[in-house]
C-alpha cells in the first residue's frame, strides 16, 4: 500500500520535485525491508511499482517480462524455440490439437490427438497449460521426452524431441476458387508475414489465368509489426502514394510513410477485406487504407479501434518496456483509436467536432474516425446453438476425427461426411455428458430457486393440494414439466435439422486437419463461412462491387 501511494504521488504531482520523491521512494524501500513483519521479494516489490506507475497510461504502455516478452520476440524473429505443437486440453487430458510442419513433433511423426501423459517425469495431469509450456520451450537444441498414448491404437509411446526453431507461418492458407476468386489468410503480422503475403499473391497469379477477385481475411487479427502491413500494402497498392502517417512527442516519430513498389496484383482486380471486432492495430491500417483508396470492399464487423504505436525499449535480457510513442492517421486523415481509457477526447484529434467529416481519396465517400474502421458491408455473426458450441469447447470433433480418419484407411482428402460417419459420431458421443443450456433454461433454473426459497419461507400450498398430499404442489409439477421438456430436447439435439450442418461441418473441418494440416481445415471451414461468402457474392457481381463504393459519395 505504501509503495502503491508513492506512485500515485509520483504520477499525479506535476509540480513536484522528483528528486524528492525519488528519495522518498528508496527510503520507502528501505524502511519496508527494514520493519515489515514478513520477508519481502524486493524485485517483485519493484516491478508492481512500476506496473502501478503505468496503469493511469493507456492499456498498451506495459511491461514486458518473462512469456510477456517471449510473445514480443515471436513477433520480431517470426519464429521461437520449441517442437512445433498446439496443445490443450480435452476432458482433463492434455492432447496434441494442432503439428506444425517442418517442426521437430513433425519430423518425428507426433499425430493430432495425441494424449501427452508425461512431459519428461513431470505428469500433465492437473497442470495449467502455461506451466506445461515451460516445461515444453527451451533452448534450441537441448531434448525434451513425451510419454504420449496414442488414442486409435491404444499404445504408449515415448518421443525424444530436439527443440529448434520454429517458423510462425502467419499465412497459414492460400487459394483460389472455381470462379477465379482468390483467397488469403493473415494471423498476425510478424517479421515474415509481408514475404509469406507476397508468396501468396504471385502464387494465385499463376495459379489462374486470370484472377477475377481477392479475399484477404484479417478476422481475428491483432495486428503486430506495422513495417510488415505497410510492406503488405505495398503489393496492392499504387506505387508514390501515401500509406500513413505517424505523430509523437519525439521528432523522429513523425513520419510518413508511402508505397513504393509497383503492385503485384492489377488495380483492376476486385477486392475484400474480412475484419472482425478482433481485426485490431495493423489490421486496421491494412483495412483503413484499402477503404481509404477505394481499393476494395471492407466486409465484416467493426474493428478493434486501436490508432496508436508502441515503441520497445529493452531494460535487461529478460525485461522489456512498450511505450506508446505516436498516434497513427490513415491517408483520409483520420484516427481510429477508440476511448477506451480516457474520457477527456485525448486521443480524439478533430472528433470532438462533431461536423468532422472523411472522405476517401478516389471517390469522395465519407468514411469515419475513431472506434474502429466501419465495414462497407456489415455482417452478422451467424450464431450456432450450444449444443454445437458445447461440442467445439469440449473439442469432441477433434477427438472423434483424430481416431477414426486413422482406423477407416477409407477416408481421405477431400472429406466426404458420409451417413456413416454422422451415424459413427453419434455413436462417439454417447459415451460424454456435456453440459449447456437451452434457450429458456437459464430462466427456468432461476425460477425453480425462487419458487424453492417461497416455499421455504411460505404456507404456499394450495387447499386441493393438501387434501392430495400425495404429489407435488402445482408449481413444482410445472416444473418438472418444463425439466422433462428440456431433457427431451437435449435428447434430439443432435437431430435438429438446423444443428446438421453445422456437425456436417465439424467433423469436415478437424477430419481434414488431421489429415491435410491447417491449411486444409481453413479451406474446408469456407463452404460454410457466411462472411467470405458474401465476399465473394459482391466480388463476382461488378455492378454491386462498383455500386458499394461509390455509396454516400460527397459531390
Amino acid at each position: 500500500m505504501l509503495v502503491a501511494f508513492i506512485i500515485l504521488i509520483l504520477s499525479s504531482s506535476l509540480y513536484a520535485d522528483q528528486n524528492n520523491y525519488l528519495d522518498i521512494l528508496e527510503t520507502s524501500l528501505d524502511r519496508l525491508n527494514e520493519a515489515y513483519v514478513d520477508s519481502i521479494n524486493e524485485d517483485e516489490l519493484i516491478k508492481s511499482g512500476i506496473k502501478g506507475m503505468l496503469k493511469p497510461l493507456d492499456p498498451y504502455t506495459k511491461l514486458l517480462v518473462g512469456s510477456s516478452k517471449d510473445k514480443l520476440d515471436m513477433l520480431r524473429t517470426g519464429k521461437y524455440s520449441g517442437v512445433g505443437i498446439q496443445i490443450g486440453n480435452i476432458y482433463d487430458t492434455l492432447t496434441v490439437l494442432n503439428v506444425f510442419e517442418d517442426s521437430p513433433a513433425y519430423s518425428e511423426e507426433l499425430n493430432t490427438g495425441d494424449q501427452i501423459m508425461f512431459i519428461d517425469s513431470t505428469e500433465t495431469k492437473g497442470m495449467k497449460i502455461s506451466d506445461i509450456v515451460k516445461l515444453i520451450k527451451g533452448e534450441m537444441g537441448t531434448e525434451v521426452i513425451f510419454h504420449v498414448v496414442r488414442p486409435h491404437t491404444k499404445e504408449k509411446l515415448q518421443f525424444t524431441l530436439t527443440r529448434a526453431d520454429v517458423k510462425i507461418n502467419d499465412v497459414p492458407y492460400y487459394g483460389i476458387d472455381d470462379n477465379g476468386i482468390g483467397y488469403i489468410r493473415v494471423t498476425r503480422f510478424s517479421k515474415n508475414t509481408a514475404k509469406y503475403f507476397r508468396d501468396a499473391l504471385v502464387e494465385l497469379n499463376k495459379e489462374s489465368s486470370k484472377l477475377n477477385g481477392l479475399v484477404i481475411d484479417l478476422r481475428s487479427n491483432s495486428g503486430g509489426l506495422l513495417r510488415n502491413a505497410l510492406n503488405m500494402l505495398d503489393k496492392i497498392i499504387d506505387r508514390n502514394v501515401v500509406l500513413l502517417e505517424t505523430k509523437g512527442k519525439l521528432e523522429r516519430q513523425n513520419k510518413v510513410y508511402t508505397s513504393r513498389v509497383k503492385p503485384i496484383i492489377d488495380s483492376s482486380v476486385p477486392m475484400a477485406v474480412l475484419i472482425n471486432k478482433s481485426s485490431a492495430s495493423a489490421s486496421e491500417i491494412f483495412a483503413g487504407v484499402i477503404q481509404d483508396y477505394d481499393r476494395g470492399v471492407i466486409v465484416g464487423e467493426k474493428s478493434f479501434g486501436k490508432g496508436l504505436v508502441q515503441s520497445m525499449f529493452n531494460i535487461n535480457d529478460t525485461t522489456t518496456l512498450k511505450i506508446t510513442t505516436a498516434k497513427y492517421y490513415l491517408p483520409s486523415g483520420r484516427l481510429i483509436q477508440k476511448q477506451d481509457y480516457m474520457g477527456n477526447g485525448f486521443f480524439t484529434d478533430g472528433l470532438d467536432k462533431k461536423d468532422s467529416t472523411f472522405t476517401t481519396l478516389q471517390n469522395n465517400r465519407i468514411v469515419s474516425g475513431g472506434g474502429g474502421i466501419t465495414p462497407d458491408v456489415i455482417t452478422q455473426r451467424i450464431k450456432k446453438s450450444s449444443y454445437i458450441n458445447a461440442l467445439w469447447r469440449n473439442k469432441l470433433f477433434l477427438k472423434f476425427s483424430s481416431i477414426y480418419v486413422h482406423n477407416n484407411s477409407s477416408v481421405s482428402i477431400p472429406i466426404v461426411i458420409s451417413d456413416k460417419i454422422i451415424s459413427d459420431f453419434e455413436v462417439f458421443l454417447k459415451g460424454y455428458e456435456l453440459e449447456y443450456l437451452l434457450p429458456g433454461e437459464k430462466e427456468l433454473n432461476k425460477l425453480e430457486n425462487q419458487l424453492s426459497s417461497y416455499s421455504s419461507t411460505n404456507n404456499s400450498r394450495s387447499f386441493l393440494d393438501k387434501i392430495c398430499f400425495w404429489r407435488d404442489p402445482k408449481d413444482e409439477r410445472l416444473v418438472n414439466k418444463l425439466h422433462k421438456y428440456y431433457a427431451n430436447e437435449k435428447d434430439n439435439q443432435f437431430h435438429q435439422p438446423s444443428n446438421y450442418r453445422w456437425i456436417k461441418n465439424g467433423l469436415e473441418r478437424e477430419m481434414s486437419m488431421v489429415l491435410g494440416g491447417k491449411s486444409e481445415q481453413i479451406r474446408v471451414s469456407l463452404f460454410e463461412d457466411s462472411d467470405y461468402l458474401k465476399a465473394v457474392e459482391i466480388l463476382k457481381d461488378s455492378n454491386n462491387y462498383y455500386d458499394i463504393l461509390s455509396k454516400n459519395i460527397i459531390e
